[in-house]
């Protein structure tokens, strides 16, 4: 009798232990999965950051506030909702692109069988279900306004096959500036933004049509180094059907652009309101990332054709996604 009870503690011992044992592979899964895409997902926050802090007057709008706890709510959980819509709808395009990134991208976690694809659904539900919990906790119309279609597209993008954006020319990388776009956006819907945003009209609207080119200008480059495999899944993305050069070319012509938007905006606003509405900074910030990013250009139309060049040249794309957005802040700031 005794020796039937001891089995039976020991059975249930070991039952615990593997129950344990198959939580922690869960966990450590989605801590997987949130580190291979982390780095993604706090470029679009940053967004968010400096949608929130590039309208001049908005931290003496937010200084009178008088409830601090108002403040912390409508405030702190926005770039947190970016973050995990944009690595949650990450880890979607992963799980689509499973059979594509063995060619790709074959060192990530789901093509490399180190994570499940059960347990990649379960991290995007997880993501989005806190990034909804969040919107609730911040609730604002206008932040629920642009959360719905952020992930709405996030969720098009990938799927279904037959609508999927990352498929159809042009439309994936105008899909990706839209999101991003709305990430700024978001950050400008706070209680404190808003009314701001609505007297000084030119600074959204400069703000997000440079970070709207220059994520276009960064995913379309992120392509040039997926054509074997993008080819392999009979997408039609840029660099297929415009070709390598024509595609740097288009890109060079985008980036230049810039600058010139950015002084043309600068110069026809700061008569007709005041140099209050545009700080000068914010012109000369943007004129220095293009002029960077088209040094890089001059790298990328030398390798484009070597993937292993491009994913090094798109990593180092990043910097400058950070400094712009920097610039859009710091120029909110400084009177020049």
């Amino acid at each position: 009798m005794e020796t039937t009870l001891t089995s039976k503690r020991r059975q249930h011992k070991q039952q615990n232990t593997d129950t344990a044992a198959a939580q922690a592979s869960f966990f450590r899964s989605q801590l997987i999965l949130f580190n291979s895409r982390k780095r993604h997902g706090l470029l679009y926050s940053v967004a968010t950051v400096a949608g929130l802090f590039c309208i001049p007057g908005i931290l003496s709008a937010m200084g009178s506030e008088t409830e601090i706890q108002l403040l912390i709510q409508t405030t702190i959980p926005l770039p947190f909702i970016t973050l995990m819509i944009a690595v949650g709808m990450y880890i979607l395009n992963d799980l689509v692109d499973a059979e594509v990134d063995k060619v790709n991208s074959k060192n990530r976690p789901i093509p490399s069988g180190l994570v499940s694809k059960k347990q990649a659904w379960s991290f995007i539900l997880l993501t989005n279900g806190a990034a909804v919990g969040m919107l609730i906790l911040a609730f604002t119309l206008a932040s629920v306004v642009l959360v719905v279609p952020m992930i709405l597209i996030g969720i098009l993008y990938s799927i279904p096959k037959k609508i999927a954006l990352m498929n159809r020319f042009m439309l994936k990388n105008v899909a990706i500036a839209l999101f991003y776009m709305l990430c700024t956006m978001l950050g400008m819907t706070s209680n404190y933004g808003i009314e701001l945003a609505i007297n000084n009209p030119i600074v959204p609207i400069h703000t997000m049509a440079m970070s709207g080119i220059m994520i276009f200008a960064g995913s379309t480059i992120n392509d040039l180094g997926d054509i074997k495999g993008d080819k392999a899944a009979g997408r039609r993305t840029i660099p297929i059907i415009l070709g390598g050069q024509n595609t740097t070319k288009v890109l060079i012509i985008l980036l230049t652009s810039m600058p010139a938007i950015s002084w043309i905006l600068y110069g026809t606003f700061v008569e007709q309101f005041t140099t209050s509405m545009m700080m000068t900074a914010t012109p000369i910030a943007v004129t220095i990332v293009a002029s960077l990013a088209l040094l890089r250009m001059a790298n990328i139309r030398k390798v484009f054709k070597d993937v292993k060049l491009m994913r090094m040249q798109h990593k180092k794309w990043f910097p400058l996604y950070l400094v712009l957005q920097s610039g859009f802040v710091v120029g909110s700031f400084l009177p020049l």
